[in-house]
């Protein structure tokens, strides 16, 4: 005896029926929501992308920023130092001495021409020098080495 088993279709109809019953599996299913759904995501991936690399180079402009304001603080401080040292007597008799020639009491002023402190400079100049050593080479050997070498 052959044994036949027959069983209803129903749980397959049901199924079916469900699936079609809900209205988000037919718009999830429609492959030109697929499409927007991509693009949607693409689009939202490249603005991240971009607001990423827009606050790096903000970050480096802020980080430029500082170091510049560091050095100007740093040259603010130097120059109200140097301010507060030119305000004292000593400075102001120095600069005068310097640059308008003027002397103390007990002081006499020289003026020497540039020309002459030129000369006299290249006079000291010689004069502390070491003197170059003189080496005994013959003749030949400078022609030599002339040959060899060139000039």
């Amino acid at each position: 005896m052959d044994r036949v088993i027959y069983k209803p279709k129903k749980d397959f109809i049901n199924n079916e029926e469900e699936k079609s019953k809900n209205p988000m599996n037919s718009v999830i299913g429609n492959s030109f929501v697929k499409i927007v759904l991509i693009g949607v995501s693409l689009f939202l991936f490249y603005s991240i992308y971009n607001s990423v690399i827009i606050t790096y180079q903000k970050i480096e402009i802020s980080k430029h920023a500082r170091e510049e304001v560091d050095k100007l603080r740093l040259e603010n401080l130097k120059l109200a130092l140097s301010l507060e040292s030119m305000s004292s007597q000593e400075y102001i008799e120095v600069q005068a001495r310097d640059r308008l020639n003027f002397s103390g009491s007990d002081e006499y002023i020289f003026v020497i021409p540039d020309s002459t402190l030129k000369s006299a400079q290249e006079q000291i100049e010689v004069f502390f020098s070491e003197p170059e050593e003189k080496t005994n080479t013959l003749v030949y050997e400078v022609w030599i080495d002339f040959l060899k070498n060139g000039i």
